[in-house]
């Protein structure tokens, strides 16, 4: 009688013994190797990862299969879009969106520039200005004691309009009248308006009793009555307003500043330029 268990068929066997008689594999592998890829009885290494049984994972992604799978016709299977794709696509959309919006903002400007010339070259639109046309001194008494006693000077300024198809009009006007820094006499005039090339002549007396000079200013004095040659200083402003076609309207201040020097003592005025035209403003 033999001592050794008798085999039995694997149908006689519980699923423990078809279990260790198989190597600890099932009768399928063990379901964890089915799923990392080894098959049954696989042994795991880390040097050598096995491949997936249908091919490596990441050409699976890609929608190649096992990398050898091909159509009948062999060609390969059509890749899936990648997330990295429809980032390209989006930055060309924006890419796209910029130059269209850039181009208009360009022709939009390009447009600007066009009607401000066809402006100035048509309208010719011309800013107000002030201009002192005649000068004279009437009277200058000088105290030894430091004061100017009397002091009197005839002043012909003009408002002119230089536009030709629009009126304007002066508002805050005044003139100030110095010597040496000091003011002498403050000119001024009520708001007034000016026809399209329109012209006002402002004149104007001026006339200081009894200023008081300092030491520096007394021998400023002294020295022009010497030389026989007196300076004064004229400045101000007046704030003009007119339109350009009839539509947009322009306000703007429009400042002079010059230097008058008379002849003593006959009072004439030697040549002058005094006016408050812009040179860099064309309007």
């Amino acid at each position: 009688m033999s001592t050794s268990r008798e085999r039995l068929p694997d149908e006689h066997r519980t699923r423990s013994e078809q279990y260790h008689q198989r190597g600890g594999g099932g009768v399928y592998g063990d379901r964890h190797q089915q799923r990392e890829g080894y098959g049954a009885g696989g042994v795991y290494d880390d040097r050598h990862p096995p491949h997936d049984a249908y091919g490596d994972r990441q050409q699976q992604r890609d929608g190649y299969g096992g990398g050898h799978w091909r159509h009948e016709d062999g060609r390969r299977p059509h890749r899936r879009p990648r997330y990295n794709d429809f980032r390209g696509h989006r930055s060309g959309v924006l890419e796209w969106t910029a130059a269209v919006v850039f181009t208009v903002l360009a022709i939009v400007v390009l447009l600007a520039a066009v009607t401000v010339l066809v402006v100035v070259l048509l309208l010719q639109p011309r800013s107000p200005y002030l201009a002192v046309r005649t000068a004279r001194l009437d009277a200058l008494v000088y105290d030894q004691q430091g004061a100017l006693d009397d002091v009197q000077l005839s002043l012909l300024v003009e408002a002119r309009n230089a536009n030709a198809r629009s009126a304007a009009s002066f508002s805050r006007l005044e003139l100030r009248l110095e010597f040496g820094g000091v003011v002498l006499a403050r000119l001024r005039a009520d708001p007034f308006g000016l026809p399209p090339r329109g012209a006002l002549p402002l004149a104007y007396v001026a006339r200081a009793r009894g200023a008081p000079l300092d030491a520096t200013r007394s021998a400023a004095v002294e020295a022009a009555l010497r030389d026989g040659v007196v300076p004064f200083g004229l400045d101000g402003e007046a704030r003009t307003a007119w339109k350009i076609a009839g539509l947009v309207g322009v306000h703007h201040w429009t400042r002079l500043a010059c230097e008058l020097r008379f002849f003593w003592p006959n009072g004439t005025a030697l040549h002058f330029s005094c006016n408050s035209k812009s040179k860099f403003w064309f309007f």
